[in-house]
């Protein structure tokens, strides 16, 4: 079965929910946040809505972790801004070009060792919170960045 469902972040600005809905859309994969603890500036406000509508969703969390701890971490403020929402969809940890770069930028190079233990610990830090948690990627780092 093929479900019809959008990814938001405050890239998209004030999203009209109630139009989403009447278009179809079936649910939304919301980022949370980035990084250190930096909650998406329309984060409340798309999950508010979805909930309010009855859109199911889940969330993201852009990772700019340099260590397996940062990842572990990134979880912990991921779980922390979502406690109030209803999630119908796993948490996800989403690790992509940009984190790479940001990495190089400061000393670290993301192996495919690498890479995955820091999915492993995102995805293990939410899942003892009580989540269901999940990886989110493309076709080329599925194949290249993660065992």
């Amino acid at each position: 079965m093929t479900r019809k469902g959008i990814d938001v972040s405050t890239h998209q600005g004030i999203i009209d929910w109630a139009a989403v809905k009447a278009a179809g859309i079936e649910f939304a994969i919301i980022r949370a946040g980035y990084g250190k603890n930096n909650i998406d500036k329309q984060f409340k406000r798309n999950i508010g809505e979805c909930n309010r509508l009855g859109i199911p969703c889940g969330v993201y969390w852009f990772s700019y972790a340099l260590t397996v701890e940062d990842a572990r971490r990134e979880a912990e403020y991921c779980i922390a801004a979502v406690k109030p929402y209803k999630l119908d969809y796993p948490v996800v940890f989403d690790l992509e070009y940009d984190t790479v770069r940001y990495a190089k930028d400061n000393g670290v190079t993301i192996t495919k060792a690498l890479a995955t233990q820091m999915v492993m610990a995102f995805c293990s830090r939410v899942e003892e919170l009580g989540y269901y948690a999940a990886n989110y990627t493309n076709s080329d780092y599925s194949k290249n960045m993660f065992d």
